[in-house]
């Protein structure tokens, strides 16, 4: 209340002497800048404001909205960055508008009238090039809960296009939600069950640690109260790639009576390719539990940039719990700024906030984001305080996505934004028989190899239980959790026919690594499925541990590059059995002209002992060495390089040609 006294005086004092504005002359200019985008027929605002006959009922409602500063929505702290679109109205508009209604809301003279405000028929931006819309409309029911609805409208452009503009737009604004378009690229798994033009609701992960919050990257443009559309400078623009499919993701809402609704995305193409690539990223946290009642629970999420980029544009999201929501922005050995603190965020009205001054951000930097949550009985819009609240798609469950608009050469690729996720690795050290004194040593070294790469981490077991599918109890990692399994084994292993089953999936189905080391193919010896899988099995080792002549088969597989063509080495190399160059790629084998071939023990009459082989298994990728006995052979630089590169090839950060041949 003293607020708006201040206001008052504040007024009267500037508008003294003068005549009191109209509205033809000084309202009607203020309300085509800053309010008719929303208050015209069609748009989410309650009413139109186009004419001086739709204002004047208003008048006092808008002199509350603006003194409040509730209306035009800005929700930004003024004390933190400076933003293009600040839509929150000068001082100087204020009184204007004040003075207005308290002398009256006069019209003025018709003649001082500005001309009519143009937008294209039923879009904010100018008339698109294109639409895209649903095939078909959908049939909205009167209650209910409506999944997600994806729609695939395949490949819509058969060149490159790239995007100025781009907006989402409802046919029926009281029942959706929300829309977001995505860019599908040519090759691109993602939703492969969607059938086009038919509303599709994807199978939702069963494991209840899994990330739920996982978005795909090709963000095109997304729709809800408050959002605008999506307009880039010249120069720049977003790609939808030849041949790329667009796929709608609506979330409806019912109201107590059935309807229909068409969304629709319209376009605006550069003139001509740009420079810069506009692109969408996020900062996410799917993994969230918000307790029940409590009215401050924080939620972190951070990106790191893995290419040098300019940031433009912040667009905070979560549901009706949000409370507030934070950026910052973290360089290389530097304190942590500020870019966007939206202190009272509202779901009903989400807002982008786009840079006054663009900032240049280098690779490494890392943009994170604060957000905290109001789950308590005092919040208005919280459905239900009793309950605890995760990630979901419905407005009663909750969200926490930090959006923001990178800008980079057009020319770079879109991938190296990120940087690539640090693989998981499973370490086995565990035998039923004898005991390689070698194994805790060789565990170490491997977890080391990836702590130093910063390539994975590793978790090292000395039994079994791990390697299963099966949820396991108190969140214990499953093969689920990793990219890799590393085997320095020995014996039978105590492992049920399920877990020798996911052991072989996680392989061959889920394309994932296997590496065995040493006595790993003395293990399961009788489980022929194993068999196939390693390569082959120990049938001896003729020579114990001796000086063992060493050839490089393949000097071009990673990791063998750093060994001589020719060499010794102190270490005990099995005899295989069930081992055939048909199905492997053998890349270190003995040189039998430097071995005593008359020892009763050898029994391979083709004298092909390999020593080291990569192979493939379904879509898996296996790689074996019969070396690693020997303890002190983990110090060697070269034993390290060729795990750390069989790893990396085994989890797919490096490839190599592992097509089988014949012995030389």
């Amino acid at each position: 209340m003293k607020h708006a006294k201040m206001l008052g005086i504040l007024y009267g004092c500037s508008l003294l002497g003068q005549a009191a504005p109209t509205f033809t002359k000084d309202v009607a200019p203020i309300l085509q800048t800053r309010c008719q985008i929303c208050h015209r027929p069609g748009e989410a605002a309650p009413f139109s404001l186009l004419t001086y006959e739709q204002a004047f009922p208003w008048a006092r409602a808008i002199k509350a909205a603006v003194v409040s500063r509730k209306m035009p929505p800005w929700f930004a702290d003024s004390h933190f960055g400076r933003f293009a679109n600040d839509s929150s109205l000068p001082q100087a508009e204020i009184a204007t508008l004040a003075a207005w209604v308290d002398g009256g809301a006069p019209r003025g003279d018709p003649k001082e009238l500005p001309p009519a405000r143009e937008f294209a028929d039923g879009w904010a931006i100018p008339k698109p090039d294109a639409v895209i819309e649903l095939p078909t409309p959908f049939q909205i029911p009167a209650s209910g809960t409506i999944e997600y609805q994806y729609v695939l409208i395949p490949a819509p452009f058969q060149t490159d296009r790239w995007v100025q503009a781009v907006e989402a737009r409802p046919t029926d604004r009281a029942r959706v939600h929300h829309i977001i378009a995505f860019i599908r690229e040519p090759g691109s798994l993602w939703l492969k069950e969607a059938r086009p033009g038919i509303p599709f609701v994807p199978e939702k992960p069963t494991d209840e640690n899994a990330d739920t919050a996982s978005l795909p990257s090709d963000f095109l443009v997304g729709y809800a109260p408050g959002q605008p559309p999506e307009r880039f400078a010249p120069g720049q623009a977003k790609l939808i790639r030849a041949g790329s499919d667009i796929i709608l993701q609506v979330h409806y809402t019912t109201n107590g009576k059935p309807s229909t609704d068409r969304s629709r995305i319209g376009l605006l193409f550069a003139k001509e390719p740009p420079n810069k690539r506009v692109f969408t990223v996020s900062a996410v946290n799917g993994k969230f539990k918000i307790p029940a009642g409590a009215p401050n629970h924080q939620v972190e999420a951070e990106f790191v940039l893995g290419a040098d980029v300019t940031l433009y544009g912040l667009h905070p999201h979560m549901h009706g719990r949000g409370k507030d929501f934070e950026y910052r922005l973290v360089l290389p050995g530097a304190a942590s700024q500020t870019l966007l603190k939206v202190p009272n965020y509202r779901s009903t009205w989400q807002l982008w906030y786009e840079l006054a001054v663009p900032i240049a951000i280098p690779k490494g930097a890392k943009i994170e984001c604060t957000a905290h949550f109001d789950n308590s009985a005092n919040n208005p819009l919280n459905p239900d305080p009793t309950k605890e609240v995760t990630w979901g798609d419905q407005s009663w469950d909750e969200m926490m996505v930090g959006f923001f608009n990178v800008v980079f050469d057009a020319k770079m690729p879109v991938t190296n934004l990120f940087v690539p996720a640090k693989k998981q690795l499973l370490v086995i050290g565990d035998e039923k028989g004898y005991r390689h004194a070698a194994i805790p040593h060789a565990m170490a070294t491997i977890e080391r190899l990836g702590r130093e790469s910063g390539l994975w981490d590793t978790v090292i077991r000395t039994d079994t239980e791990a390697l299963t599918k099966r949820k396991l109890e108190y969140n214990a990692k499953t093969l689920n959790d990793f990219d890799a399994v590393v085997f320095y084994t020995g014996g039978d292993l105590k492992m049920d026919d399920q877990q020798k089953a996911d052991l072989l999936s996680f392989v061959h189905d889920d394309g994932k690594g296997f590496i065995g080391i040493h006595s790993a193919a003395i293990t399961f010896t009788k489980w022929a499925e194993y068999g196939q899988m390693i390569g082959g099995y120990y049938d001896e080792h003729p020579w114990n541990t001796f000086e063992a002549p060493i050839l490089v088969e393949d000097s071009l597989f990673p990791g063998m590059q750093q060994w001589p063509a020719s060499f010794t080495l102190r270490d005990e190399i099995y005899q295989m059995k069930n081992y055939s160059r048909d199905n492997t790629r053998v890349l270190m084998r003995l040189d039998p002209g430097k071995l005593d071939l008359a020892n009763p023990r050898v029994h391979r009459k083709d004298h092909d002992f390999a020593v080291t082989w990569a192979k493939m298994y379904g879509k898996g990728r296996v790689f074996y060495s019969t070396l690693g006995h020997v303890e002190t052979n983990w110090d060697m630089p070269e034993m390290q390089k060729m795990f750390l590169e069989a790893i990396k090839w085994s989890m797919r950060i490096v490839d190599a040609d592992v097509t089988p041949r014949k012995l030389p």
